[in-house]
């Protein structure tokens, strides 16, 4: 059994001492979810009941779950607080409370009184905002994690799930941690650790919370058109001190479900909600270094939707019985192509580009592969892919049409060159 340390501050004194110490507990839902996350892609639903439920019922169930809201990421945490209590409280929770600890509170991230109220969570949400306003919040200099992080990672490891959306998924890494950055800049000038440049890949080395780890995290993915920013990063940084060779990008109103993070045999994500999940592994890639701008190939891809589960460690993906393999059950008979391949989704109810590009490939009768360039063009670069590769497959559940339908895939190859 292990023992967390609760301190006090005695003012005559000017010091904080050890004051209490009480046996860190698992809570019930440990054994059935484990160290467990629900990272949603932001624009969240009021009314996606699976993913609110999942938390409440992933924080202890209806009548049980106490979540810690954390809205540190946003302009108006109280105002963002207030909401997001409002939907707990109607999915079921016993009670939401804030966690008052902002850019203009951090001295609350070392306040007995604070610490004392997050471990008496059973979960925990994170807003939406800017994801380095949460780091700025919850840690201190050298980025040393403040006795609120301590506790919130104590009471995850015990079993309250930390759930997020935008910004609260994003900062969930132990990797580098994105900030900001479209997929053109990205590919164009790199990654960097500052910049006056809206549109360059930002990104802090020091990473984010650490509650997740092997994982670079983006959000907002397929629906900004984000694929190109996180291939960028992951390939800049996988060989740096918190480099990783996997990525995880969450669409909007989306999110992955991930039971026994503590476990790394038993790690899995299934994805719930309205789009997917995207999964980009550069474990094999390489930069061709004789290109006068950014080049990669041997990225590998896979995009999972409602009902998927994925092994985050062996990678083994397991679709939705609601899906039919696409193999021998192809719609059409040639994969599109595009001129905007990070466009992302410009059309209500309609792909984003990516997606759009890559599912008709393996909804294809003829084709094997297919390509899409940027817009930009100083220089244009070419993203192909292809379904040749080892263990590809691609699955769907049909729906009104190519738009509609819910399609997944594994192990499709990428290449990303100039021309």
């Amino acid at each position: 059994m292990t023992f967390i340390q609760h301190t006090a501050f005695l003012p005559l004194l000017g010091l904080w001492i050890a004051t209490v110490y009480t046996a860190s507990v698992r809570l019930s839902q440990f054994t059935k979810y484990g160290k467990s996350f629900v990272l949603a892609g932001g624009n969240l639903h009021d009314d996606n009941h699976p993913v609110w439920n999942q938390i409440v019922e992933m924080a202890g169930g209806k009548g049980v779950a106490r979540i810690g809201v954390i809205s540190a990421a946003s302009s108006t945490p109280v105002e963002s607080f207030k909401a997001y209590r409002e939907i707990f409280l109607k999915h079921g929770a016993s009670d939401a409370s804030f966690i008052p600890i902002t850019v203009n509170q951090k001295g609350n991230n070392s306040n007995p009184d604070v610490v004392k109220l997050i471990h008496q969570m059973t979960g925990f949400f994170f807003s939406g905002g800017d994801q380095a306003r949460i780091i700025q919040s919850f840690f201190n200099a050298g980025h040393t994690p403040s006795p609120a992080m301590l506790a919130i990672a104590e009471r995850n490891k015990l079993g309250a799930v930390v759930s997020g959306s935008s910004a609260g998924t994003t900062c969930q890494t132990a990797s580098v941690m994105i900030e900001g950055g479209d997929s053109y800049d990205a590919l164009r000038y790199g990654s960097h650790t500052s910049s006056s440049h809206s549109g360059d890949l930002l990104y802090n080395p020091n990473g984010g919370t650490g509650l997740l780890a092997g994982f670079v995290l983006d959000t907002h993915f397929g629906n900004r058109g984000r694929e190109g920013r996180l291939i960028r990063l992951l390939s800049d940084t996988k060989n740096s001190k918190l480099g990783v060779n996997f990525g995880i990008g969450v669409d909007e109103n989306t999110a992955l479900v991930i039971k026994h993070a503590e476990d790394s045999h038993r790690i899995t994500g299934q994805v719930i909600g309205e789009l997917g999940v995207t999964i980009i592994d550069v474990s094999k890639s390489y930069q061709d270094t004789t290109s006068k701008y950014f080049s990669i190939h041997n990225v590998y891809v896979t995009y999972l939707t409602n009902g998927d589960i994925i092994n985050l460690k062996s990678h083994k993906v397991t679709f939705s019985p609601t899906k039919v393999n696409l193999l021998g059950h192809e719609k059409y008979d040639d994969a599109l192509t595009s001129d905007d391949i990070f466009r992302g989704v410009h059309s209500l109810g309609r792909k984003g580009e990516f997606l759009r590009v890559a599912a008709s490939i393996f909804d294809s009768r003829k084709d094997l592969m297919s390509w899409g360039t940027t817009y930009d063009n100083h220089p244009q670069f070419k993203v192909t892919m292809s379904k040749t590769g080892q263990n590809c497959t691609g699955a769907v559940e049909r729906h009104s049409g190519f738009h509609s339908d819910m399609h997944s895939y594994k192990n499709m190859y990428l290449e990303i060159t100039s021309i």
